[in-house]
């Protein structure tokens, strides 16, 4: 068995653990007579590199706006904007409005046009229902929206009759493309649910079916779309996630895109980018000069994950400092989870949680080195938000925050004291206090008075939101329920204590597949109870009943697929990467500069003007390039070449028929590569 050396922060001792074993236990060997034995979960470091975050406040892109081929980013705004208000004159029919204020919202830019959505939205609720009564689409698509925004307002069980009507025609007749995008537009709808809308939860489950049925004739565009769709509905989905894919998707579809949408929504998602990675810079200054890294080497280290969950619980440009502090909050969060999780002895735990009961500068408590280090940044980290709400609102949220720290902190004791004492608990129990110990309720009673900027804080407004009401409560066991989806496995294999989907297995005799299935009927049950408090009665400021919807949106987008913050790798780290490092690039931007690095399309030049026939230049570019095989990629690099540089090639017809390619090479090499490169 080999064993690997491994410093702690915790003693001067050395320490010892199995590589073999994924979840080690660590033994320490000191002068103390009973050295304490501790776990590690063994996660690896962080895959960012901080010095290169700080270096993004080197870019000023977040403070200025960019300026676009086609004119400045306010021409464009207001560009969008007119289309809007001629929409909300009655220019447009209802079913037009509605794709309209629709796509705006998933290019990620309605921000920048509440009123005149609202505007739309209020006419559309007053007047007659105007959609035909076949089109089905554009009715869930009107009810979606509508709702959404806080309108009361019903879907017809009728109109899923006239949906079932049609898929049965599909049955003996081809399948329109109107068909799929009417069961789409009720799928996504249906997410919206409240409890005891049996229609709506039959035309999930129908559209959902009809949908994976047909995947197989739909163009691969459509497709998309619904694997999209169904991999993860629009409603469960991050706002900022979606505004990437979104974008890129309605590139693609070039016949029915709108340009000035298209360049409009480009311009402000790299503007935006601009202004989070100045966000970033400062995050990584402060995470580096907090010097936990080094002290607290068992823990993960997660900062760049914990601003991505950040900003998908609010993202716009004029809410940084909320983020910011969400972000510092998160990231603090893993560290004092792994400490209660991994690394401490119930013993120091006890000690640790009277502590943070206390919210003492100086806590009394003989605490261990490494925890000393984690409350001191705790401490100051909320000491100074509740100073700057203070400035801003002359309210005091000491007290707010130092309970929401200990009711984390008693919640994770709870959970360490069943793994230590082999407890299984009830399935009641476990969620109970998993909700708090999801940590979603410390996270938006700090998000709460940053967010209230209309309405002035008082103490009662603070206690209502400290006092855990329904739609806190149903985000954070959503965030439960999606870390558990994720994390079971591995859990179980390390040994932790047992997730909802082991309770539930225990409980029931059940398999995995059976109780999974049941943790994603309460999922669903718990979205109509977060639908209804959101849109329905809602108790609370916009924003923050918002970001309690977005906390459940994003928890769902770091979990699907895997842990997005034990194992934030591939796939997640591409996420991050898109939203905040690479500045977004047109569908065309992208083939040209790919088409830049490439050989081939350059491997066929003479000393003069050339006309030959175009299976001949096939064939003479394979003979110069020998790792290049498939006569397909060839002929479509020289169709992307005739479009970004017809002046060197084109093509044009001879009269045996066949298809002749005109090369000029009066253009070097390098003059083409730099027009293949250059920014459109």
């Amino acid at each position: 068995m080999a064993w690997q050396l491994q410093p702690t922060a915790a003693t001067t001792s050395t320490c010892f653990r199995t590589s073999s074993s994924p979840a080690a236990t660590v033994r320490c060997s000191s002068s103390s007579p009973t050295p304490p034995a501790r776990r590690s979960a063994n996660y690896a470091p962080s895959s960012w590199d901080y010095d290169s975050l700080i270096m993004l406040s080197l870019n000023n892109r977040g403070h200025a706006n960019q300026v676009g081929p086609d004119g400045n980013f306010d021409k464009l705004k207001a560009g969008v904007g007119e289309r809007l208000a001629a929409a909300s004159g009655g220019v447009a029919d209802q079913a037009a409005m509605l794709r309209l204020v629709d796509t705006v919202q998933r290019l990620g830019v309605a921000y920048h046009f509440e009123e005149e959505i609202a505007t739309i939205l209020s006419s559309i609720h007053r007047k007659p229902h105007r959609c035909n009564g076949d089109d089905v689409g554009s009715e869930a698509l009107r009810f979606r929206l509508l709702r959404e925004s806080g309108f009361p307002v019903a879907f017809h069980k009728e109109s899923l009759e006239n949906l079932r009507h049609v898929s049965k025609s599909y049955q003996t007749s081809a399948l329109v493309k109107d068909d799929v995008k009417a069961l789409l537009s009720l799928y996504e709808a249906s997410y919206l649910a409240f409890g005891g809308e049996e229609t709506l939860d039959e035309a999930r489950a129908f559209c959902a079916k009809a949908l994976r049925k047909m995947l197989p004739t739909i163009d691969p565009h459509s497709r998309r779309g619904v694997v999209h769709a169904l991999n993860l509905p629009l409603h469960w989905r991050s706002t900022r996630l979606e505004a990437r894919w979104f974008i890129d998707h309605y590139a693609r579809d070039t016949s029915n895109s709108d340009p000035l949408l298209l360049r409009f929504a480009v311009m402000d998602f790299n503007n935006v980018q601009g202004v989070h990675q100045q966000e970033l810079a400062r995050l990584a200054r402060w995470w580096k000069e907090t010097s936990l890294v080094g002290k607290l080497g068992f823990a993960r280290d997660r900062l760049m994950e914990c601003f991505h969950y950040s900003n998908g619980i609010v993202w716009e440009p004029n809410h940084g400092d909320c983020r910011e502090v969400l972000a510092k909050v998160a990231n603090l969060i893993v560290q004092l989870d792994d400490v209660y999780d991994v690394y401490g002895t119930i013993d120091e735990l006890v000690l640790f949680t009277e502590a943070i009961g206390r919210w003492e500068e100086s806590p009394s408590e003989r605490l261990p080195e490494y925890m000393q280090a984690l409350y001191s940044v705790m401490y100051n980290t909320s000491g100074e938000v509740a100073e700057s709400i203070m400035k801003q609102h002359g309210c005091d949220t000491r007290s707010l925050l130092r309970k929401a720290w200990h009711d984390m902190a008693k919640s994770f004791l709870v959970e360490a004291k069943w793994h230590h004492g082999n407890h299984r608990p009830t399935l009641h129990e476990y969620l109970k206090n998993g909700s708090v110990s999801s940590s979603a309720p410390l996270l938006l009673q700090h998000a709460f008075p940053l967010l209230s900027m209309e309405e002035k804080l008082t103490s009662k407004s603070l206690g209502k939101v400290g006092s855990y009401p329904r739609l806190v409560q149903s985000a954070s066991l959503i965030f439960r329920l999606c870390n558990d989806s994720a994390t079971h496995s591995d859990e179980l294999e390390r040994g932790d204590a047992p997730s909802s989907i082991a309770i539930h297995m225990s409980e029931n005799r059940s398999r995995e597949k059976e109780s999974r299935k049941a943790m994603e009927d309460l999922t669903m049950d718990t979205w109509k109870s977060i639908n209804e408090d959101a849109f329905k009665h809602c108790k609370f400021p916009r924003p923050f009943a918002k970001a309690c919807v977005n906390l459940a949106r994003i928890s769902h987008c770091v979990y699907i697929g895997g842990d997005g913050f034990g194992a934030p790798y591939g796939q997640k780290k591409r996420q991050i990467r898109e939203l905040f490092l690479e500045p977004f690039m047109s569908v065309k931007l992208k083939e040209k500069r790919a088409l830049a690095e490439k050989e081939t399309g350059f491997a066929y030049q003479s000393r003069q003007r050339s006309v030959l026939a175009k299976h001949e230049l096939v064939d003479r570019i394979i003979d110069r390039s020998p790792k290049i095989v498939d006569k397909g990629e060839i002929e479509e690099q020289l169709r992307l070449l005739q479009e970004f540089v017809p002046e060197w090639i084109s093509e044009k017809a001879a009269l045996s028929g066949d298809v002749l390619c005109c090369i000029d090479t009066a253009l070097s090499q390098s003059e083409i590569r730099q027009r293949l490169q250059g920014v459109e």
